[in-house]
């Protein structure tokens, strides 16, 4: 159950909140300097946004906010900022082996607490992610043709994926993915996170 949760923003990797639901980060008080750009309430992090190799240049979720139960859709745009051009070369090499590590926790309204639980999955284009037919990781080039993995100066993830209520506990639950270079220096590439409440079916 966990990994399938844990699998549901593959890159996309946000803070987001929905209709009668209350979300732990309040966007009003969030820095602009956090908050990642584009169509969602995503924020950098854990790894600091100076510490991250990519550039975001939108993060784009359909619908928003997401509902279990629903297909939704997760576009993601980076590309290899001018000040980075010197690790073309590192990206080059490492990138087809590259990993997407995401991670969920929860917090229930009687106070009980999910600790955070990680599945880590090949950064390239799949049709059945991690055996799940409900889940499809696309990469696409800075042309828009589908590629394996993602090229050294950017591209596009898009992700579709749907949350069933009945593996799901009614909480608020915290994603975060991080996107890993796998060289000697474990280079961060991308990482955000997400929070929100979702109503699920499962009885404690």
């Amino acid at each position: 159950m966990k990994a399938i949760l844990s699998l549901f923003l593959i890159l996309c990797p946000a803070v987001l909140s929905i209709a009668q639901q209350v979300p732990l980060v309040n966007v009003d008080i969030m820095s602009e300097q956090d908050k990642v750009p584009g169509h969602s309430d995503a924020i950098y992090g854990p790894v600091p946004k100076e510490d991250q190799l990519f550039e975001v240049d939108f993060l784009e979720i359909a619908p928003t906010p997401i509902l279990a139960d629903r297909v939704f859709f997760v576009y993601l745009r980076v590309y290899l900022p001018d000040d980075k051009r010197g690790y073309q070369e590192l990206l080059d090499k490492h990138l087809p082996d590259a990993k997407l590590a995401v991670s969920s926790s929860a917090v229930y309204p009687d106070g009980a607490h999910d600790e955070k639980q990680t599945t880590t999955v090949p950064l390239k284009t799949m049709m059945n992610l991690n055996h799940l037919s409900s889940a499809h990781l696309s990469v696409r080039d800075q042309e828009g043709t589908q590629v394996d993995y993602l090229p050294s100066k950017g591209g596009d993830l898009l992700l579709d994926f749907e949350i069933p209520t009945m593996f799901l506990r009614s909480g608020t639950w915290a994603f975060y993915i991080d996107a890993r270079l796998g060289d000697e220096d474990d280079t961060c590439l991308f990482a955000m996170s997400v929070t929100q409440w979702l109503d699920g079916s499962l009885r404690p």
